[in-house]
């Protein structure tokens, strides 16, 4: 069992000042209720009310989280993303795990993820790939994952989880939450795969899962960037780039069980990738030293192109 001075996670989870701060992150993020109605504002009282009888649940291993509420975002494309809203008490017992979980787990990232983690941020990802340009790497590999947070294995997801965290009770708190299920109106969804995005794990437990695709990265000795589920692999010529997508591929789809888009992957230029909603751009007749990033619905007409 993981332990901190002599705490189990679970002691460390429900420590009167971890939830505290974990309700006042939540509070703070403000978000629309879930599927009990409660709203943040409605915290204190709630959680006063039944402070006993929750960290009671918390310790035994009997908390069970509500279904989440599923909020459908448009995208770009046309197509819908599935936000999943949980309860605000759910998200505050999610919070405090974060709290306890991310210190421990997180030193254990690439350096090459750049996603979800404190001190790191998408400016960074960007200035990574601009030195994979500038070395010369000057074809990209751009792999686009198909409904990411909707297809993670849960069981993949526990035995990666397992390799950090020994306390069973944690373990058995995170795959309650996975399983939990949806309401979508009033129709109950089972969750047999997948980590709603909207509760604060989520990116967290996305991490955890795309660390094996780092760590097979890494292993080949390919120059790549991830943020999240977006990655792009850095190689040097297009034939390189064809035998790193389809091995890649292979190895997303057999060993992780997620599904590469076809349709939204290609074998690109570091000038016509979208990473991040940027890509790189030369001023007329600078050196690739000069790159510099902007959002890809930026004017053509200041490319210099």
């Amino acid at each position: 069992m993981n332990r901190q001075d002599g705490i189990s996670l679970i002691d460390q989870v429900v420590d009167r000042h971890n939830l505290q701060l974990a309700k006042e992150k939540v509070r703070k993020n403000k978000g629309a209720p879930g599927v009990d109605g409660i709203t943040v504002d409605e915290l204190d009282e709630y959680m006063a009310k039944y402070y006993s009888h929750l960290i009671r649940k918390l310790k035994d291993g009997t908390y069970q989280p509500q279904p989440v509420r599923r909020l459908d975002i448009p995208k770009a494309d046309g197509s819908m993303r599935h936000l999943g809203i949980p309860c605000v008490l759910d998200r505050v017992v999610q919070q405090a795990i974060l709290q306890v979980l991310d210190p421990i787990i997180d030193p254990h990232f690439s350096d090459n993820s750049y996603g979800f983690r404190r001190g790191r941020n998408a400016h960074q990802a960007i200035q990574k790939v601009q030195q994979y340009y500038e070395e010369g790497y000057r074809v990209v590999v751009d792999c686009d994952l198909k409904s990411y947070f909707d297809t993670i294995n849960h069981q993949k997801l526990r035995n990666n989880l397992e390799w950090y965290i020994k306390d069973k009770l944690v373990l058995k708190l995170i795959w309650n939450f996975l399983k939990s299920g949806i309401l979508d109106s009033d129709y109950y969804i089972e969750t047999e795969s997948g980590t709603p995005q909207g509760g604060p794990l989520s990116p967290l437990l996305a991490n955890v899962y795309l660390h094996q695709l780092d760590r097979e990265l890494e292993r080949r000795g390919h120059r790549f960037v991830r943020y999240a589920d977006d990655f792009v692999i850095y190689v040097k010529t297009r034939r390189a780039g064809e035998r790193v997508m389809e091995s890649v591929t292979a190895f997303v789809e057999k060993d992780l069980r997620l599904t590469v888009n076809k349709d939204k992957s290609s074998i690109t230029t570091p000038t016509k990738a979208k990473f991040l909603g940027f890509h790189l751009w030369r001023h007329r007749g600078k050196s690739g030293a000069d790159l510099v990033s902007r959002p890809n619905n930026a004017s053509e007409t200041n490319s210099g192109k």
